[in-house]
């Protein structure tokens, strides 16, 4: 049978990560909240919810979580425009391969999707996914298995007839944890993410293991 292929977006698709990370740590530097590198990272791949409780209670922060919120997705939607954005290497490829050969092909990200059809658009790809689930659509995000689990019903898929490929380590969580096949991409930009739960882990797009799944 066929697969259902769930993408992440961010880290996956795209190599955003390190342009995100360089926008929150200019946004956090002006917030007042003083966040390491290594405790950014640990954000890569929840949901901004998450995030921003988290940081509003340590920092003390003014603001609302709905406030900071908006305010990151306003900074985030108008760097992505600006931004001349690209592919991960060989991604295109592969996203090919996979719809030539009958599977089903679905994102699954924690971001908004307003940025995610901004980013689909820029980089020509809409044309390749069948279903987008976005992390406004679901009340738990990763590391919670929710999204995954929602695209699956979507298309009346068993999780034994899913595979994920996640570049974080709370992504790489709720994959497992929705009972998926996961792929850890190994993204140098994601930061030094914990993908030893994934069932393999590749560097790239080219990985032979990668077209035997599907095939």
């Amino acid at each position: 049978m066929k697969k259902l292929v769930i993408f992440d977006m961010d880290g996956v698709l795209l190599d955003s990560e390190k342009l995100y990370l360089d926008m929150n740590r200019k946004f956090f530097k002006e917030l007042g909240a003083e966040i390491s590198r290594e405790e950014h990272l640990t954000f890569v791949g929840i949901s901004a919810t998450t995030m921003w409780k988290y940081i509003r209670e340590k920092f003390d922060l003014p603001q609302t979580v709905d406030e900071l919120k908006e305010m990151e997705k306003e900074l985030k939607y108008e760097m992505l425009k600006k931004e001349n954005l690209i592919p991960s290497k060989h991604i295109i490829t592969y996203l090919q391969f996979l719809k030539e050969n009958g599977n089903t092909l679905a994102i699954a990200s924690s971001g908004l999707r307003k940025n995610i059809d901004l980013i689909l658009s820029k980089l020509g790809m809409e044309v390749y996914f069948d279903l987008i689930v976005s992390g406004e659509q679901v009340t738990k995000g990763k590391p919670e298995p929710d999204i995954f689990q929602m695209v699956s019903r979507h298309f009346g898929r068993a999780p034994g007839e899913c595979i994920v490929i996640e570049d974080s380590k709370n992504g790489v969580l709720a994959a497992k944890a929705a009972q998926m096949f996961c792929i850890g991409y190994r993204n140098p930009t994601s930061g030094n993410q914990d993908l030893s739960p994934a069932d393999i882990i590749i560097d790239h797009f080219q990985d032979s293991r990668l077209f035997q799944l599907v095939t």
